[in-house]
């Protein structure tokens, strides 16, 4: 698949939420960091990105994936795991990923961080969430 000038990407193409406000911050801040390892960053959003990455419609915003340029796709906390491991200062982050309790551990994070992305970057539109975080006292309001 080629990038957006229709050069093959040498590390492959890492697909984000593009409506993400806490992911848009992340590409604008440590995108370029794998841009220089040859990774390109394309929305989840993009038309025909579910058939080009072999998941279903509803299942394509769960999580970001990474296509790599031998063709295989990682998803969530593995396609971190992977982009670490093209960084030499990095790699100890992705080895410390693979030990089996942070394994398990970076996983959950990851999924927590997804599932609240919105709310995490201050886009929370659901009001339960916000109630549930939100307490008050007569004399004050605490966070």
């Amino acid at each position: 698949m080629p990038d957006k000038d229709n050069s093959p990407a040498k590390g492959g193409w890492v697909f984000y939420d593009a409506e993400c406000p806490l992911c848009l911050a992340g590409v604008r801040h440590i995108g370029g960091l794998f841009d220089r390892q040859g990774f390109v960053w394309r929305a989840l959003q993009e038309p025909g990105t579910a058939a080009k990455l072999g998941v279903t419609q509803s299942d394509l915003l769960g999580e970001m994936k990474l296509l790599l340029a031998d063709g295989r796709v990682v998803g969530g906390a593995d396609a971190w795991s992977a982009l670490f491991r093209s960084v030499w200062w990095l790699r100890p982050l992705a080895w410390l990923m693979c030990l089996p309790g942070m394994h398990g551990l970076g996983h959950a994070a990851y999924r927590f961080i997804a599932r609240n992305r919105y709310c995490l970057s201050g886009a929370c539109h659901r009001r339960s969430f916000a109630l549930r975080h939100h307490r008050t006292t007569a004399f004050f309001e605490l966070p």
